[in-house]
């Protein structure tokens, strides 16, 4: 009999890769502005509480633009606006401004500034007047497109270094009239901030109190490079692109990257894998297992697909029967092997997506008696289970109040000073712990819906599908009948390594949308036209359009006209 029961935290930190190499600009400002709110903070906080490990995922491509960030002077488009000169304003400089500068959650960052919410005040207000973007320019100075873009980037700063930094506590209290050198300053203190990031990091694993682990490099979804008809397999009525995508060769090549950036910064070899978006198939699995992983995490839903076996949860989400979850499992495929622990659910859901509008003693408490009940229900278990809570480390905190300090730190009190509670990384888990119970298959999905739907099937996604292998044909060919530098055959693969990540074909059609998604649709075409570009060469027409734009879409209505329209 155990009274202990281990808890793993795994936060994944993901950002796709914005920037335009051919060009050498960012498209978007989300690595820069996450990184002074969410990378940094998440492991200082647990400073103070040195009985707490915990592992954290880092996506090779988020990395390298932290680097970029810290080290090569990189640049977006925001950053540039917000240390221009005011007197240089264009028009095109105002129209960014007054569209960009508000995305930013309502309550947690733009309220709580009372400059910054009286300039989104006024937009709106303007625009339920019926006033177009180019009529309202004029209804700004040119000193107020300056603050506004100071504010920008002043609410994304994690309270941490409000409190670290006076001199952001006094940028905020001056509330207006940004002079273009403060503006400059901000910039100055956000890569201070991000330069700080790895190696924070690094000598936080060094000391034992984290783990950190690694995704391929771009962030795809592995199963549908190394074959997209696996779509078929969770959903036999899911639509095929028109061209199969049959790359095992990258999905390779994505995991080899990712592991050699991992050696150089982190200066060891990871254990650990977050396959992207959870996605996995056989085969994706044994290419980790031979990339030299130990262990993946992955959704629980995978888990009872593959083996009939149901979670059972009373009215309040709580696991009835938790030895089915709560221990690891070993994949044997053909002669590779690889340890999986699936992610408990309702925990870690309601952290990414419930627990931000609940006072945070109350959210703490509620996630540590789920645990408790857990080890109540194992406590004649013979083993040491494990709770393991994954999930998206960034996103997730800006509907907290404080960005989540206070929620977390009530949480890491409670469970640092519960002695049955060890709060460990997974290769901490694994070391100690026997792996009993051996999987001979896995069933194919992500961790939405345990299926592959959110980046094919859907008209537009797999136009992107069909675009992206049309290049990638062209390329091999070009590369086949004609002599290249190795340097142009390198930039040349690497744009097709950035053109697979997940994040594009997560924007394209249903069911997600942003305010951004021209921007994304954008990146990816501008991926594929670098390509060309990088050869000496046009680019075909239809590259330049967006892809909404080259699809008709229609639509079955029942599952028999689905059936019959594949």
């Amino acid at each position: 009999m155990s009274e202990k029961l281990s808890v793993c935290f795994v936060w994944h930190m993901h950002q796709p890769l914005y920037k335009d190499r051919a060009s050498d600009r960012y498209l978007m400002p989300w690595v820069r502005l996450h990184g002074i709110k969410d990378y940094l903070d998440m492991p200082l906080v647990l400073e103070s509480f040195p009985a707490v490990k915990q592992t954290f995922n880092l996506v090779p491509s988020l990395l390298e633009q932290l680097e970029d960030y810290a080290k090569n002077n990189a640049c977006d488009e925001q950053l540039l606006l917000t240390v221009k000169a005011e007197s240089e304003y264009s028009d095109a400089d105002k129209t960014t401004i007054l569209t960009e500068s508000f995305h930013a959650n309502l309550d947690r960052q733009i309220k709580i500034h009372a400059p910054y919410h009286q300039f989104y005040m006024r937009k709106e207000r303007l625009a339920k007047a019926g006033q177009k973007l180019s009529a309202m320019l004029e209804k700004f100075s040119n000193q107020e497109y300056a603050d506004m873009a100071a504010w920008f980037n002043l609410a994304w700063f994690d309270p941490l270094w409000i409190k670290r930094k006076p001199e952001l506590a006094e940028l905020i209290a001056q509330g207006k009239n940004f002079s273009q050198k403060q503006r400059q300053r901000i910039i100055e203190i956000q890569r201070e901030i991000i330069a700080q990031t790895i190696p924070v990091y690094r000598s936080l694993m060094e000391s034992g109190q984290i783990e950190i682990t690694t995704s391929p490099y771009y962030h795809p979804i592995l199963p549908l490079l190394i074959d997209s008809n696996v779509a078929r397999l969770p959903d036999p009525y899911t639509t095929l692109p028109e061209r199969v995508y049959l790359q095992r060769e990258d999905a390779q090549k994505q995991l080899e990257k990712g592991l050699a950036l991992y050696e150089n910064l982190f200066g060891r070899k990871a254990q650990g894998m977050w396959p992207s978006e959870l996605a996995v198939s056989p085969a994706a699995l044994e290419l980790i297992a031979q990339a030299g992983i130990n262990w993946v995490v992955l959704d629980e839903a995978l888990l009872t697909k593959t083996t009939g076996l149901h979670i059972y949860r009373d009215e309040h989400g709580n696991l009835n029967n938790p030895e089915v979850l709560c221990q690891p499992y070993k994949l044997q495929i053909g002669e590779q092997e690889i340890n999986i622990l699936f992610r408990e659910v309702v925990t870690s859901n309601e952290i990414g997506f419930s627990y931000g509008g609940r006072p945070p003693e109350e959210a703490a408490q509620a996630l540590y008696m789920r645990l408790k009940h857990i080890q109540q229900k194992l406590f004649n278990w013979e083993h040491e289970g494990v709770v393991t809570i994954a999930l998206d480390g960034e996103n997730c905190w800006e509907t907290y109040e404080q960005d989540g300090h206070a929620f977390l730190n009530e949480l890491y009190k409670r469970i640092s000073s519960d002695t049955s509670l060890n709060v460990c990384t997974v290769s901490d888990y694994l070391t100690r712990n026997q792996v009993r119970e051996t999987l001979h298959n896995i069933h194919c999905g992500s961790w939405i819906n345990a299926d592959y739907h959110i980046w094919i099937g859907d008209p537009l996604k797999n136009k992107a599908w069909d675009l992206l292998g049309e290049t990638r044909q062209f390329l091999s060919s070009e590369l086949k009948t004609s002599t290249y530098s190795a340097d142009v055959e390198k930039r040349c693969w690497e744009e097709i390594y950035a053109a697979e990540g997940s994040d594009w074909f997560w924007w394209f059609g249903e069911p997600n949308s942003s305010a951004s998604d021209h921007i994304f649709d954008e990146q990816f075409r501008i991926r594929l036209q670098n390509v060309y570009k990088f050869l000496g060469k046009e680019y075909p027409e239809h590259l330049a359009k967006p892809i909404a734009a080259q699809v008709a879409i229609t639509k079955p209505k029942t599952k028999q006209e689905h059936q019959a329209y594949v």
